[in-house]
């Protein structure tokens, strides 16, 4: 199993920039997702990886052997892309066996190692299937085979549930996560997805513009964001911006120019200081009204939604500011209606801190 090393890469495609500077290193064995929104260069590092393109400056590292100049047949490398990419005309064996019968590897050895392939993705019994038979999980298991049978040690995966629906992505996710550690593979996998990074990943990298923003589990990665880009991307959040008024006894406390007053015990900064101020919609919750003032506004409840296992509401503040507060439908007392007078709460552990200078 390899481990994977970049360090300063660069690529630019004329004047755009589309990977900055940009430094990884991904462990043997390791289930590893590159996560960021539309055009922050995760499919461009990825292509960096396998040898279909060239960094403009920095170097990528095999285990310790650098990779410039080295082609994609020689990375041992699988690919599995979002959209499939099979051949219509052949069935599921002969799309798996593809590879090995066009390199000449010997058929016996190719017809064991497809075997035990369409097993592992669970379509041992369809291998005279076509492509327009099988369903889109299917298609996606076909593609995951045949990438395994190139004697691949490092799966590369590009948005590979993208194209699926809700409920075979969920099932697909787990066996791919199962399938790479079952045969100790190395994999490296490109989404938009919180949801999906969550779920699936070891380690999580969050991309923005070309640059890496935080690697960390996936736990670290949401309770600890180190910028408030990161923050933004995990999940909503409720935004407000401030000065430092008084820190002492482990908390700091911000107060905006609306005159909310907020409490943090995740971080310590000097009075004065210029901050950002972000409660998740998760962390906060929603009390009859009251007359607390420090993590306590006031508002009314101007929507509700229902969402799979919680409700959405959009609170709309004294100042017209609107607050989204998402609680769970198990830890709800009582569902609000639209019109009521109501107070939004949320703990110091709750309140995060961060430098002003920093935007979305």
């Amino acid at each position: 199993m390899p481990e994977i090393r970049l360090e300063g890469v660069t690529k630019r495609f004329g004047e755009v920039v589309a990977v900055r500077d940009l430094s990884l290193e991904i462990r043997d064995g390791e289930y590893f997702t590159l996560l960021g929104p539309i055009g922050s260069g995760k499919t461009t590092t990825l292509m960096l990886i396998a040898g279909l393109l060239e960094p403009d400056e920095g170097e990528i590292y095999f285990d310790g052997r650098p990779m410039r100049g080295v082609p994609p047949e020689d990375r041992r490398v699988g690919f599995v892309f979002e959209t499939f990419a099979l051949f219509p005309h052949y069935n599921v064996w002969e799309n798996v066996c593809y590879g090995p019968r066009v390199r000449g590897e010997d058929p016996e050895a190719t017809r064991k190692v497809a075997e035990e392939m369409l097993e592992m993705v669970l379509l041992e019994d369809r291998p005279d299937a076509l492509p327009d038979e099988l369903s889109g999980g299917m298609k996606q298991r076909v593609a995951l085979a045949r990438a395994l049978t190139s004697g691949a040690r490092i799966l590369l995966l590009d948005e590979p549930l993208g194209a699926l629906d809700a409920k075979i992505r969920t099932a697909l996710a787990h066996d791919l996560r199962r399938i790479v550690k079952d045969l100790g593979l190395t994999a490296i996998h490109v989404t938009n997805s919180v949801e999906e990074a969550m779920t699936i990943s070891d380690r999580i990298a969050v991309l923005h513009r070309g640059s890496v923003e935080q690697v960390g589990t996936p736990r670290e990665v949401y309770e600890n964001p180190r910028t408030l880009f990161v923050m933004d991307f995990m999940g909503d959040i409720n935004l407000f911006s401030g000065e430092v008024t008084r820190a002492d006894g482990g908390f700091t406390e911000v107060t905006t120019p609306e005159g909310f007053t907020f409490r943090s015990s995740r971080r310590t900064m000097p009075p004065g200081s210029e901050v950002h101020v972000v409660v998740r919609a998760e962390d906060a919750d929603i009390l009859p009204r009251t007359e607390e003032t420090v993590n306590n506004l006031h508002g009314i409840v101007k929507e509700k939604m229902f969402l799979l296992g919680f409700m959405e509401y959009l609170i709309e503040l004294e100042t017209k500011q609107e607050f989204i507060v998402e609680v769970p439908l198990m830890m709800s007392e009582r569902i609000w209606e639209v019109g009521e007078a109501v107070s939004i709460t949320f703990a110091p552990e709750k309140v995060y801190l961060f430098e002003k200078e920093e935007s979305l």
